[in-house]
């Protein structure tokens, strides 16, 4: 998994700095999460980190994006939902703003790290550092 490091400021500010958006939990599992809402992501991933039960969310749907990889590789995705669709069979995706960038570039065969950097270079949400988390 790799992932942009560009933070989100907020609509009509630029971007304040630099973030975490790859993120591995206790157990091994990957977790790619991107939203438009500030601090959306790392109430996410507490929640995550706290066993991701439904139940437990609290009140409305979450405004986010996430790519979910287990350690033994199934793949899950989470949009705007406190439930997973999956696994998914796929040999590569993407979210984020620069997903479309960087899913043809894998399509086109570059690894994830590489196709970040083209996202990095197309889409003005996307920036470095690049962070990669090596199953």
């Amino acid at each position: 998994m790799a992932a942009d490091g560009r933070a989100w400021g907020g609509r009509y500010c630029n971007s304040p700095g630099g973030k975490a958006k790859a993120h591995r939990l206790d157990d091994g599992t990957r977790v790619g999460v991107v939203s438009a809402v500030v601090g959306m992501p790392e109430r996410f991933i507490a929640w995550m980190k706290a066993g991701a039960e439904p139940k437990e969310w609290g009140e409305g749907a979450p405004d986010l994006k996430a790519l979910i990889v287990k350690p033994n590789g199934d793949v899950f995705l989470a949009e705007d939902s406190v439930w997973f669709s999956g696994p998914i069979k796929t040999n590569c995706h993407a979210i984020g703003s620069g997903g479309d960038y960087a899913r043809g570039a894998m399509a086109a065969g570059l690894n994830a790290p590489e196709a970040v950097a083209v996202a990095c270079e197309l889409d003005a949400n996307c920036g470095p550092p690049i962070l990669v988390l090596e199953p």
